[in-house]
């Protein structure tokens, strides 16, 4: 059972990453409509959740933002992904964030890649992978 989900974002800041295309989805463990930024859970059980989550600074400077995962709306604290400050001035403004997690889910709950930062980031793509391992 996987669910694989890319997007290309326009929210600016602090965002609940939409996914726009659902490229591939084998079994029913999982759902996803395309375009929300809701996967939904059908069956109890181990996940194995990787995502990358592509950010540009729409201003020269200081630049950073961080990543965690929501189960339910409610952020999980030890998936918080925190991406490194980087200050220049003659460089483009861009970084990824990529993580891989674990996690044991129940039916009905909801899941949602949230993107953090002080910023105005521009959240340009993303791609989540969810397998059930168990």
């Amino acid at each position: 059972m996987l669910l694989q989900c890319h997007g290309d974002n326009t929210q600016v800041g602090n965002a609940i990453i939409n996914f726009s295309q659902n490229q591939i989805v084998e079994g029913d463990a999982l759902s996803h409509t395309q375009g929300s930024s809701e996967i939904m859970i059908n069956e109890d059980g181990i996940y194995q959740i990787s995502y990358s989550l592509t950010g540009v600074g729409q201003d020269i400077g200081r630049f950073n933002f961080s990543a965690i995962l929501l189960v339910n709306a409610t952020p999980v604290d030890n998936t918080l992904n925190e991406g490194p400050v980087i200050n220049a001035t003659n460089f483009n403004n861009r970084q990824t964030l990529t993580a891989t997690v674990i996690l044991k889910l129940s039916a009905g709950d909801m899941l949602q890649l949230g993107a953090l930062s002080q910023e105005n980031i521009s959240y340009t793509n993303a791609r989540i992978d969810i397998e059930k391992i168990r």
